[in-house]
């Protein structure tokens, strides 16, 4: 059986799918690792390249476009390695990723998952996450997770390794999100078992290149319309009592303020309004909440202040 096994959701990737490949198959440490490549109905040449890399770990699936969840589960369902993780093809890891994160989980059998630290390079600049990260000690068990991510959004999508049976048990991500199902999973994996982190910068966020190319715009319009209420996003969660604590409710705030953005953004106005109305006070602080807020007062002041957030968002 492999160590680990990558998976890969490729839509149209070619601009960054090489630089991706390169950096798991440039990992420190004597591991076995497969990775598998799950063709979203690419229309470019992101399979040729794939195709003429020498690794021969790699294996192709191909799948009409179907979005990145279910290539995600495709590739959780044929995985043979021990652990699995998700990588985006404009993502990439550090050299110590795998030997840390598997180093962790082979010494905490305890824990289902483990992420680590995370830079971003987006339009507005570069970040880093969880803020105040050169503040922690070293790897840690969580003894709650929905505590420690609601305090520091610490994990996403490339950032996690889990323990394959775990994810099959709790049983893929949901298909039918486009937006946040990757937060809807995260939420999930952590009713199922506990979860460690690494307090190190192991995973870089990277797909400037790809929105200069494409557009900020046109890159989320169908995420954006896809958004979901905040009810429909947390029934697996709910189901499972997470909803009864109050660090999940918190956590939840931050999505339920991201998904009610997108609803505003894909002009369905009125359903944002009257989540907004349902969940402001679990918002966390800051200026959008703020704006929110001062917007869900009556449906008079919810028009002026979308069509401002909504003409600033569109004419960036």
């Amino acid at each position: 059986m492999k160590d680990l096994t990558v998976i890969i959701p490729v839509y149209n990737a070619a601009l960054l799918i090489d630089r991706c490949l390169d950096s798991i198959f440039s990992q420190r440490g004597e591991y076995q690792i497969e990775v598998i490549c799950v063709n979203d109905g690419s229309t470019d040449d992101s399979v040729e390249r794939i195709q003429r890399r020498q690794e021969t770990s790699i294996r192709l699936i191909t799948q009409q476009n179907s979005g990145p969840a279910s290539a995600r589960n495709k590739g959780i369902f044929a995985a043979e390695g021990r652990c699995i993780a998700f990588l985006d093809a404009d993502d990439y890891w550090m050299p110590d990723f795998v030997e840390r994160t598997l180093g962790f989980l082979h010494a905490h059998r305890e824990c289902i998952a483990v992420s680590v630290g995370q830079r971003h390079i987006t339009m507005s600049g570069e970040s880093v996450k969880p803020d105040g990260i050169e503040n922690f000690d070293g790897p840690m068990v969580l003894g709650d997770f929905f505590e420690f991510w609601a305090k520091y959004n610490h994990i996403c999508t490339g950032s996690i390794v889990i323990r394959t049976e775990a994810a099959c048990r709790a049983g893929g991500q949901r298909e039918d999100l486009r937006i946040c199902e990757d937060l809807e999973y995260w939420a999930l994996l952590a009713t199922y078992g506990t979860v460690g982190f690494i307090p190190e910068v192991l995973f870089v966020s990277d797909g400037l290149k790809v929105t200069q190319k494409i557009g900020w715009v046109e890159k989320n319009k169908k995420r954006w319309a896809s958004a979901p209420t905040v009810e429909n996003w947390e029934k697996r969660i709910a189901v499972r009592g997470a909803a009864f604590s109050p660090h999940y409710v918190k956590a939840r705030g931050k999505i339920a303020r991201n998904l009610c953005y997108s609803m505003m953004l894909s002009k369905r106005t009125d359903l944002a309004f009257s989540q907004i109305r349902k969940y402001q006070n679990d918002f966390p602080k800051g200026l959008m909440t703020t704006i929110f807020r001062m917007g869900a007062v009556n449906r008079i002041m919810w028009k002026i202040v979308s069509g401002l957030l909504i003409y600033r968002e569109y004419h960036r």
